[in-house]
């Protein structure tokens, strides 16, 4: 008896159920197709995102007071837009680089961090404002850096400004930073001495711990420097020794018009040899090099070389080698050759990218080198 009983019981709550199913399917429908009204209400509208794109182009124009303005509107007056977490970040990011006010930095980020950040992003923003607390002793000198670092007005600014800012702030908590942009932009000025002494003076306050990179722009600078201060004084003195001693030979006792007539042969001969040779030189893919080398300079060179003709005339025509002509035969290619070298070493240096056309011959001569 209790068993039917029971039995019915159960037939009858699933008949029940069954009458509630039709009703949670129409639910479940419905709400599914309520979804993108709740979606679409949450998006923006179009006066905050009109305030965004505004904005937005203010700040890539360099218009950073005007944007300010804009985000400061939308951060204020519209507490709820999705477009608010944008504007909340780029206020941080205006008044630590541009409009430089770290109190208001550090109120944006802190923002940004407490109500925005993502899990990844909290870190950063801890670090980012303890850095602007640090700078707060020194914002001034600190205003100063990022002005000088974000004005776009061409190297020469920058090292003055730069200059000047290590001579007021010589304790400076970022002086590091401002020592190493010195040592990258006499680099681009090519004043390899002064970018030498930066990363110098880098390697003194990091405690000569430099980076690779910095390193690498250091050895580089300072391999410059003494090419164009050792060495090219090394040269100049070659130059100087080989002329003087081939003058105090008195070679024009010996030089007469049918001597000068002969040698006349060889600077003509030199000058069809470089106009045969030019048609290759254009020939040449100069795409995959690191600078590029005129054809004037070419030209003048060529020309240079007529002073070592002329040089080698005075040599041969000195009344010293009368009475040593196999010192005369054994000599000359040396001396040649060592003035030849001494002129193309100086006449390349003093080109603006001189040092780095070094490079590039030393580096064709290893590779042949080591082809053979």
């Amino acid at each position: 008896m209790i068993s039917i009983t029971g039995m019915l019981l159960l037939k009858l709550g699933s008949i029940r159920r069954a009458k509630f199913i039709p009703l949670l399917v129409l639910m479940l429908l419905g709400s599914l197709f309520c979804l993108p009204i709740a979606g679409f209400t949450a998006q923006d509208g179009p006066e905050v995102n009109e305030l965004k794109q505004k904005a937005t182009n203010a700040y890539i124009a360099g218009h950073y007071s005007e944007a300010e303005a804009v985000f400061l509107e939308i951060a204020e007056k519209h507490p709820d837009s999705e477009v608010r977490r944008y504007a909340v970040s780029m206020l941080g990011n205006i008044y630590e680089e541009h409009i430089v006010d770290l109190k208001k930095a550090i109120r944006w980020d802190r923002e940004f961090l407490d109500k925005y950040a993502d899990r990844g992003m909290v870190s950063n923003y801890r670090d980012k404002i303890a850095y602007l607390e640090k700078q707060k002793k020194q914002e001034q000198a600190f205003k100063t850096y990022n002005t000088v670092r974000f004005s776009n007005k061409g190297d020469a600014f920058i090292v003055r400004q730069f200059e000047e800012l290590l001579k007021n702030y010589p304790d400076f908590t970022l002086r590091a930073d401002v020592e190493r942009e010195l040592g990258y932009t006499y680099q681009r000025m090519e004043k390899d001495k002064e970018s030498a002494q930066a990363f110098q003076a880098l390697s003194r306050t990091e405690g000569n711990k430099l980076s690779p990179s910095d390193r690498v722009a250091y050895k580089a600078a300072d391999r410059y420097w003494q090419m164009t201060t050792t060495w090219a004084w090394a040269a100049w003195t070659v130059l100087a020794i080989l002329w003087v001693t081939v003058l105090l030979m008195k070679p024009w006792d010996q030089i007469t018009w049918a001597s000068i007539r002969k040698f006349l042969i060889w600077p003509f001969s030199w000058v069809l040899l470089t106009a045969a040779a030019m048609p290759t030189f254009y020939s040449f893919d100069q795409g995959g090099y690191l600078v590029f080398i005129h054809g004037a300079t070419v030209y003048i060179f060529a020309g240079l070389n007529l002073t070592v003709l002329i040089w080698l005339l005075l040599l041969t025509r000195a009344k010293f080698w009368q009475t040593r002509p196999n010192a005369l035969r054994w000599l000359s290619p040396v001396l040649t050759l060592i003035m030849t070298v001494t002129v193309l070493y100086l006449f390349i240096l003093y080109q603006p990218v001189g040092p780095e056309i070094t490079d590039i011959i030393a580096e064709t001569f290893r590779s042949k080198l080591a082809l053979m």
